[in-house]
């Protein structure tokens, strides 16, 4: 026998609450909807401010509750029975919605960055059991009243795009910016054939726009690792560019190809005669997908003009003869004589579409452009150069050069950036097939060999290196940098650790080579005080055989200079080009780690 579920009391608090909102009437009280584990709430929102024109004044909506309230989600959709049909700005397709849900797919969007809303309502969302559920239920209303008045939008908010409803769980990457954007717009030609790649299972690349005669248009470049992947003839592209975003007023996605039709038509296009042309180029025999790419041009915000172009992917049904006379009727079937039946009612298979230029994907945190434009070579693969290999290509640098000459082994795994799967391999190897795959714009190049062998068989390619980041610490590789004179000025820079990673050493200098014997002035003192910590502490060892002590350092200890190395390079680029050399030291509290102290700084005026 089930148990009826009642609701916390937290949630009949909520509930009380409305029932001193001007606005609501309920029309089913709180229910348990088991398939969704959710509280649904069924009720009627209604405001004499609504103009009835577009909207009713009273309309028919579904509060779907999470049941931890005041916590977890609210979620508010129009009712399947007199409500909103359209979609709006700031909601989600108003399509039908789920055949046994009677409420529509288009949930609003009522939180915190729809600011038009927060006029009347604030837009801090509350969390008492008395006051959330009224602030959803008084901004749903202010949503109504803002869409019936076309006034859901500020002019200075950033642009979005209509929600496409997406039936293809296939996704396609492409790369589009501003300087693409003047690139497009200085093209006649506006539809042809493109080429794709595939990353994973599922996910597609975009890598060549061609004319119909197969000349390019446009090459997307990637980096190193997504480059790998050819361009997949088993995959069938073309492309079309609009005039402007497809849509019906006031914000809706066509969802069949008889609207996107109308849709093209009022652009001018003639949708199918496009189509005619770019089939009778594709053989459709073995073929896995055939993707149609439809660009339109986007903008940053809505009062800005448009910058960018995107992308929006349909996977369209693969023809099967070449010889065919294309009919469409908007209302029913599109015919032909050799097997080919599309209906005008069947619904669209949007893709899931990205803009993966390098720009978009780095928009959570970037370097500054004159860091994340620099050809950086690094010079040790090891647990320290490892870690700021990975700092930078997460963080925007592009191209990477590694120079190391050892093989990874086990024990370098407590504190390296590899995997068991590499134990044995070469680390510089290893560490940039793996930097490569952190960024879809990685382009790190590796070098296998000591610094010495590398500069007398590699120095025409690593001219083009703007910095020298040496991550060893060693004499034998800095006095080098000092002895070998580069044909124009590099920025070098030495990172290395104190005893036990307690201590993070810096030294840059900018000229045709590294200025050994200043550093060593500026660290001796430094280092003989590292020196009575190394002769007061019994050093670990590897392995039983020739002593061979190690260096103490934890993996976290790594890290934390690692980051702080990034940190400086910003420094480092704004300032003089004078030498610098910086200390920083991990300070402590009783034994207690409290943060990390710049302890010494000084730029060199000789």
């Amino acid at each position: 026998m089930s148990i009826k579920r009642v609701p916390s009391d937290s949630l009949l608090k909520g509930r009380r609450a409305t029932e001193f909102l001007d606005g609501i009437e309920i029309i089913d009280d709180l229910q348990w909807q088991e398939p969704i584990s959710k509280w649904v709430l069924h009720c009627c929102l209604y405001s004499d401010e609504i103009e009835t024109s577009v909207i009713p004044k009273s309309t028919e909506w579904y509060i779907l509750i999470d049941d931890n309230y005041p916590m977890g989600s609210i979620s508010v959709y129009p009712s399947k029975q007199n409500s909103i049909t359209q979609t709006f700005p700031h909601q989600m397709y108003n399509g039908e919605g789920y055949s046994d849900s009677p409420w529509r797919s288009g949930l609003l969007c009522l939180d915190t960055n729809v600011r038009t809303l927060g006029i009347l309502v604030p837009n801090e969302e509350p969390f008492q059991d008395e006051m959330r559920l009224a602030w959803y239920i008084l901004r749903a209303i202010e949503w109504l009243k803002a869409a019936s008045t076309n006034k859901l939008t500020l002019e200075d908010e950033p642009f979005e795009l209509v929600d496409f409803p997406e039936w293809s769980s296939l996704k396609v990457g492409f790369s589009e910016t501003p300087q693409s954007f003047r690139f497009w717009n200085s093209k006649d030609i506006k539809f042809g054939l493109a080429t794709f790649s595939i990353l994973n299972s599922g996910n597609f690349l975009v890598r060549e726009f061609k004319k119909l005669n197969g000349m390019c248009v446009r090459k997307v470049n990637w980096g190193y690792y997504p480059s790998r992947f050819e361009s997949d003839d088993r995959i069938l592209g073309s492309w079309l560019l609009l005039n402007e975003m497809p849509h019906f007023k006031p914000w809706q996605a066509p969802l069949t190809w008889g609207e996107f039709t109308k849709i093209c038509r009022v652009q001018g296009i003639d949708l199918w005669n496009i189509i005619r042309q770019v089939k009778k180029k594709h053989n459709y025999q073995n073929k896995l997908v055939h993707i149609l790419l439809i660009g339109f041009p986007i903008k940053r915000k809505l009062n800005d003009d448009y910058t960018e172009i995107f992308w929006k992917g349909i996977e369209i049904p693969l023809f099967i003869n070449n010889n065919f006379n294309l009919k469409i009727n908007i209302n029913g079937n599109i015919k032909n004589e050799h097997r080919i039946n599309i209906n005008g009612l069947e619904r669209i298979k949007w893709m899931h579409s990205f803009n993966w230029s390098k720009k978009a994907v780095m928009s959570r945190g970037m370097l500054p452009k004159s860091i994340n434009e620099s050809k950086i070579l690094i010079i040790g693969a090891g647990a320290l150069g490892s870690s700021v290999g990975e700092l930078l290509t997460r963080a925007g640098v592009e191209k990477l050069g590694i120079i190391d000459y050892d093989n990874l082994e086990m024990g370098n795994l407590t504190r390296h950036n590899l995997l068991v799967t590499e134990v044995g391999r070469s680390k510089v190897e290893a560490l940039a097939n793996r930097l490569n795959k952190t960024s879809i714009h990685s382009k790190v190049t590796f070098y296998s060999g000591t610094l010495k062998y590398i500069i007398e068989n590699n120095i025409d390619e690593l001219k083009k290196y703007s910095v020298i980041l040496d991550c060893t610490g060693e004499d034998e590789v800095l006095e080098y940098l000092q002895q070998y004179i580069w044909p124009a000025t590099k920025r070098f820079v030495s990172i290395s650790l104190g005893f036990g990673g307690k201590r993070l050493f810096i030294f840059s200098n900018c000229g045709l080579n590294f200025r050994y014997n200043l550093f060593r002035k500026l660290t001796n003192p430094w280092l003989l005080e590292e020196k009575r910590w190394y002769e007061e502490t019994e050093l670990p060892r590897e392995g039983l055989g020739c002593w061979h002590p190690l260096f103490p350092a934890r993996i976290d200890d790594v890290w934390i200079m690692a980051a702080t190395t990034v940190k400086k390079l910003e420094t480092i680029y704004g300032e003089t080009h004078k030498p610098l050399f910086s200390v920083y030291e991990q300070d402590d509290n009783n034994g207690a780690f409290s943060g990390l102290d710049l302890v010494y700084n000084e730029v060199y005026d000789e």
